[in-house]
């Protein structure tokens, strides 16, 4: 009797496992079925009057832009009607890509601070993705608040969250309507690193995050909560070849001067006296060249991080591993990306004080590469040199 009892609790609770496993299965592939303009790559006009980024989209060239719209509620609703309507514009010329965000809402509900760069998502806020190489593996994320705020960083399939450490160059400002509020921006190509072909196709994807409903999510696309991932539901975008390359060149000198007091022996006075050093002058540059869209070349000679934000002191004891301080410095920012993954393979704070250090660093087809050659001098010692070369064949594995 009671193996009879047992085996029937065990049937119950499977079959009850089964159906809410069915049932939130059913629940997360509810996608809406969607229009043409969806599916297919949307085409991004080239414009030949460029907006007045000042937040107000009166502008000729938003009336003959790419529009996005008909947004869905991604979370906390599963591809729902969103709370608020939601429009935006894209459009751009041999040098820029200008976006508008056109968000209907309450004025006297609106949360917009003037917050710090890369502090935005705790408040209203846009946002969009930009796979540059198409290649659903690594996405600029850019993102503004209703004052135009931003905050940048890269987004990588497979990492505990984005990268806000890079910085790009970008304008961008916002303003608060009777209606709600927009955002205008204007991204220069040189910021950005892309494939240099025609006929490119980058990966797309925009949303709009209210934060008093529940911290809602409302996307251009729906999200399938079946499929794992981020990059790979995105949308794409094309058009973008009337772009004018520019190389750049970045020089930033940097000069320390410091001076030693030190007590020495004296004859006359017991205790010594105190004698100043001469003054010493620690001379050091870095460089950064774009050879092409894809490639850069960074060097640095002696360079000096005294101008980078100091780490947040931490106290520790005990601890199976060794405390993580994120990378700053901006030779060390250009690639980053390519070492994220759960492994953590290389870590480049354990490099202090190089001597000189070069850097090649772009995307070819499927493979990312980093080869960069340090000259580190110790004290007392011979000089070392390092060398470090990496190859990811990103989609080796599809």
């Amino acid at each position: 009797m009671k193996h009879l009892i047992l085996l029937g609790i065990c049937v119950f609770t499977f079959a009850t496992f089964a159906s809410a496993q069915d049932g939130a299965a059913s629940s997360g592939s509810n996608l809406p079925s969607l229009p043409p303009e969806k599916t297919q790559p949307v085409s991004i006009p080239k414009t030949a009057q460029p907006p007045v980024v000042d937040g107000n989209l009166d502008d000729e060239a938003w009336r003959s832009a790419a529009v996005f719209k008909d947004f869905f509620q991604t979370s906390p609703g599963n591809n729902i009607a969103p709370s608020k309507p939601t429009e935006v514009y894209m459009a751009y010329d041999e040098h820029y890509l200008y976006i508008a965000f056109k968000c209907w809402d309450d004025r006297d509900k609106i949360r917009a601070t003037v917050a710090k760069r890369d502090d935005v998502f705790g408040e209203d806020n846009v946002r969009i993705w930009l796979d540059t190489y198409n290649d659903q593996r690594r996405a600029y994320l850019l993102g503004f608040n209703p004052l135009g705020i931003q905050q940048d960083g890269i987004v990588t399939e497979g990492s505990f969250g984005p990268d806000f450490s890079v910085d790009i160059v970008m304008e961008s400002k916002g303003a608060i309507h009777d209606w709600g509020w927009a955002v205008e921006a204007k991204i220069p190509f040189k910021s950005l690193r892309y494939a240099s072909a025609k006929k490119r196709i980058w990966g797309f994807n925009v949303a709009r995050n209210i934060d008093r409903f529940n911290d809602e999510m409302d996307q251009w696309l729906p999200d399938d909560r079946n499929v794992s991932g981020t990059l790979i539901k995105h949308g794409k975008i094309s058009g973008i070849d009337d772009i004018k390359y520019e190389r750049t060149l970045e020089v930033v000198p940097s000069v320390t001067v410091s001076q030693t007091r030190e007590r020495v022996a004296d004859r006359f006075i017991a205790s010594g006296r105190m004698l100043n050093r001469p003054v010493k002058a620690d001379i050091g540059v870095n460089l950064k060249f774009t050879l092409t869209p894809n490639i850069t070349f960074d060097a640095a000679i002696n360079p000096d991080y005294a101008e980078i934000e100091a780490d947040a002191p931490v106290v520790s004891a005990n601890r199976r591993f060794p405390i993580f301080f994120e990378e700053k410095r901006p030779f060390f920012l250009e690639g980053k990306e390519i070492f994220d993954s759960s492994l953590s393979p290389f870590y480049s704070r354990t490099i202090v004080d190089p001597d000189f250090a070069a850097k090649l660093t772009g995307k070819t087809g499927k493979v990312t590469s980093d080869f960069w050659r340090l000259r580190i001098m110790l004290p007392g010692t011979t000089v070392r040199t390092n060398e470090l070369r990496t190859a990811n064949a990103d989609q080796a594995a599809n």
